[in-house]
């Protein structure tokens, strides 16, 4: 066998488009296209990265061994450290990018480890936005880099891939056309689903519900999906403790984030609270109490709560 990083990684990639390039994939279909497309993204990068210089690969730097790089009997990175040491570098991976990423990783270990049960709408889009960016990423920054035989391989295989992509894209079209006219008018709370990153997610009065692959969330724990699988926000992050939320002062709940999107505006950060629908700008941390507040034009940090004792 005869399988070096990029060839590999492409091979995944024609095996990911062979799973999706039908009218309805399968289970078994959809379970092979996410195990494949996450170890064409987890090979395509860590490529790169290597090209970069081979001691960026290790776990640890300092403890980069030639000998151990040429055996593959190393410990390499994890693939949000790569995507870090990429950035970097200068190469430009967006967050909405590295959400898709994120979220595909959580599929596959669910898949791979202890099974999974989820709509086959939301696989296959999250599944074509990482192919859509795996594709611009060979492009832009492994195609450059090869010569001769490895570039003509690269090129015969690409061209495969781009050949099936306009029919998988085609399905995720009829969908987003399907629920379009239940969106219209509701630009101010529709927001990037997690689950299938489409902008068909309705946050209101409460209510987390994606039109695209009909799911549902409970508005105080859908803030860490958000930041997971559309901010692209490490999960270790939350686990050490940092809260994917904040206390709203409209309603009281815990679910605020300090950066979300909206279609009305998909470029302008804000700050929104998933329990009451409100969108805020520029609040601040109160000095006294840490709680977030609406600060007077002055720029005064403490809220009147504690300012006039009408905390308790």
């Amino acid at each position: 066998m005869d399988y070096p990083p990029v060839h590999n990684g492409l091979d995944y990639l024609r095996s990911v488009v062979s799973h999706l390039d039908q009218d309805e994939p399968g289970p078994r279909d959809l379970k092979y296209a996410v195990l494949h497309l996450q170890a064409a993204a987890e090979t395509l990068l860590k490529a790169r990265l290597v090209a970069l210089d081979w001691r960026k690969i290790f776990a640890k730097e300092d403890e980069a061994d030639h000998a151990a790089y040429r055996n593959g009997d190393f410990k390499s990175c994890s693939l949000d450290e790569v995507i870090k040491r990429l950035r970097a570098a200068g190469i430009e991976i967006e967050p909405e990018d590295k959400g898709n990423i994120t979220h595909l990783g959580k599929l596959r270990n669910q898949l791979q480890h202890f099974g999974i049960t989820t709509g086959a709408q939301a696989v296959e889009a999250r599944a074509t936005h990482v192919l859509d960016f795996l594709i611009a990423f060979v492009d832009d920054y492994l195609r450059p880099g090869l010569s001769g035989s490895e570039a003509q391989h690269l090129d015969e295989e690409m061209r495969n891939v781009r050949v099936a992509l306009p029919r998988i894209r085609g399905y995720v079209k009829i969908i987003m056309d399907r629920v379009a006219r239940e969106l219209a008018g509701r630009e101010w709370y529709t927001m990037r689903c997690p689950d299938c990153s489409q902008w068909a997610l309705l946050a209101e009065g409460g209510e987390v519900t994606c039109l695209f692959c009909d799911k549902n969330w409970d508005a105080e724990l859908f803030p860490l999906e958000y930041a997971t699988g559309v901010l692209g926000h490490s999960l270790r992050e939350y686990r050490k403790g940092e809260p994917a939320a904040e206390h709203c002062p409209e309603c009281g709940a815990d679910a605020l984030i300090g950066e979300a999107y909206l279609a009305s505006a998909p470029e302008e950060q804000v700050q929104y609270c998933f329990g009451c629908s409100t969108v805020f700008k520029g609040l601040m941390t109160c000095m006294r109490c840490t709680l977030l507040f609406q600060p007077p034009e002055d720029g005064f940090p403490i809220c009147a709560d504690c300012l006039y004792g009408n905390s308790g």
